[in-house]
């Protein structure tokens, strides 16, 4: 090789280390941009009230009671920091109102908004900080599986600037820390098999399976669903050992069931709490897979990569509804068809001892949420981590082998079109107020009703019912004014309104709230929003 060629190879080494740099720059940027332009979702004012130490039962019994309360009140007392309540506040709202949340990224939250405040940026960039642990983890998790470093990088610039990670990276939610958990306990999990299958190392495994227990432990902890991957796990192993039962395995089933014997106070919580959380969430159960489960699983399955939702995305490129939809469907079929071809690569050109625990990681979890009809992007986090290592790997295999130039530069292209899209889609979603990702059926028109009443001079909103309506009106209240007045009540005969303002509104009201204002007390009740159902009416005399 001639010197000319080896300067080139390094400037091209040195053009693709900048590459990777200038990505995950672009990566980092989008996950701390704009953290506080979107709605404050349902589920994040939720996670503000479990900070504050308070409950839904509190919150209904002490202002759901036909009083009035300003919104710059009802913000301080139940999305912020409460003297008066502690993290043990926090976990014991968890235990007796939602013990299907693991508690410990809400405890984290709280100390973080006792440091640092609660603003909806500085809730939000908790996450941000959390998912840029996702990098490292899955650049140890690609050493791990693959022992290159080249399948590494790549995967940390697919991950970079896929939108299902910048999206989740700037939810107030425990989604990313989920994600990293998972990478870190895979990658923990190859360690430990490797030290104990080597004669040198085998006194250092138990080290390495002791701090597996723990990262089990924390995994449980911030999520239910870390169930499934303790199961992929031992899937896995039981494989690898080929059915017996040998030290590796004996070394897992300590190191899971220490696990989850410290998980088991949450898991009492959760027998004692049963009954609250089948009337609440209920419970899952397993159905024959059908259309109406696999037709989200592909959807998300093309999203990680380039954002299509009919909620938020970016291929909007057309007025006419049935050629965009046909765009999508040309997208979707291509990306569709890559993922396969990645999955085949992978699995025909990797040792066995790789290619399965990539499959199992995707396939536990698509097979048990397809059966429970539980496909939801959040809950998905090994199977998407699954298909990107698959990804990832096939680009770097099939770039680095390319036979001639050609066939290496479609491959590049391929890979830049991958990258463009989830940048342009991250682009796309850091300017919107609004994305798939914010629950649109409680969230979706709260900014144009706040816009309307933020009109009015001496506003009034009122709103009724139970525990469904406090997420909402606690979304709401993040783009009402400061002293926009509210009144909420449980029971319609609670709803007595006051002199003295300029509007009187009726936020999402219930036919009981109708009936009792239009039939019982004599107000008219006009619809004044209406996009599809009526979000916003005026109650006049």
């Amino acid at each position: 090789m001639n010197s000319k060629s080896i300067q080139n190879g390094r400037l091209h080494l040195i053009s693709l280390k900048v590459l990777i740099v200038v990505i995950l720059i672009t990566g980092i940027f989008f996950r701390f941009t704009n953290l506080d332009r979107k709605v404050y979702s349902f589920d994040e004012s939720i996670t503000s009230l479990r900070i504050s130490g308070y409950t839904w039962t509190e919150m209904v019994q002490q202002d759901f009671q036909g009083q009035t309360i300003s919104v710059a009140d009802l913000q301080r007392k139940y999305q912020q920091i409460n003297p008066e309540k502690t993290w043990w506040d926090t976990v014991k709202g968890l235990a007796t109102e939602e013990p299907q949340l693991s508690p410990l990224y809400f405890i984290l939250a709280r100390f973080w908004v006792q440091l640092f405040g609660p603003q909806v940026a500085t809730v939000r960039s908790l996450s941000a900080l959390i998912s840029l642990l996702v990098f490292p983890s899955i650049y140890w998790l690609c050493w791990e599986l693959f022992r290159s470093a080249s399948v590494g990088w790549m995967a940390v610039t697919i991950v970079a600037v896929s939108p299902f990670h910048v999206l989740y990276a700037q939810e107030a939610r425990p989604y990313m820390m989920f994600a990293v958990l998972v990478l870190l306990s895979n990658a923990i999990l190859l360690r430990a098999i490797a030290l104990q299958n080597s004669p040198t190392t085998s006194k250092l495994s138990k080290a390495v399976w002791f701090i597996y227990a723990i990262a089990l432990t924390f995994g449980l902890y911030s999520s239910l669903l870390f169930f499934l991957v303790v199961f992929a796990h031992g899937i896995y192993v039981i494989r690898t050992e080929n059915w017996r039962f040998g030290k590796t395995l004996i070394a897992y089933l300590l190191a899971s069931a220490a696990a989850i014997i410290i998980f088991g106070p949450w898991i009492w919580i959760l027998v004692y709490n049963s009954e609250k959380i089948e009337a609440t969430v209920g419970f899952p159960r397993f159905y024959m897979p059908l259309m109406s489960s696999l037709q989200p699983l592909i959807l998300l399955t093309c999203r990680m990569f380039i954002d299509t939702h009919w909620a938020g995305g970016i291929i909007k490129l057309v007025s006419s509804n049935m050629a965009t939809d046909l765009i999508r469907l040309i997208v979707m079929v291509v990306l569709l068809l890559a993922i396969a071809h990645s999955i085949y690569s992978l699995c025909n050109s990797t040792p066995k001892r790789v290619w399965p625990f990539v499959l199992t990681a995707i396939g536990i979890t698509a097979i048990v949420l397809i059966a429970v009809r539980g496909v939801a992007d959040r809950y998905m986090v090994p199977y998407i981590l699954g298909i990107q290592l698959a990804v990832a790997y096939l680009f770097t295999a099939k770039i680095a082998a390319a036979t001639n130039p050609r066939q290496q530069k479609l491959w590049q292209l391929g890979l830049i079109a991958l990258i463009s899209s989830g940048i342009v889609s991250c682009a796309v979603s850091s300017q919107s107020q609004l994305w798939w990702n914010k629950y649109p059926s409680s969230t979706q028109y709260n900014p144009q009703v706040a816009a309307i009443v933020n009109q009015a001079q001496k506003p009034l909103v009122i709103s009724h019912g139970g525990n469904n309506i406090t997420g909402k009106i606690l979304s709401l209240s993040y783009l009402l004014k400061p002293p926009v007045q509210l009144l909420l009540a449980v029971k319609p005969d609670k709803v007595k309104i006051p002199d003295g303002f300029s509007d009187v509104f009726l936020y999402r009201a219930t036919e009981a709230l109708q009936f009792e204002l239009e039939k019982v007390q004599k107000y008219k009740i006009t619809p004044i929003y209406t996009p599809g159902d009526v979000w916003l009416w005026r109650v006049e005399k």
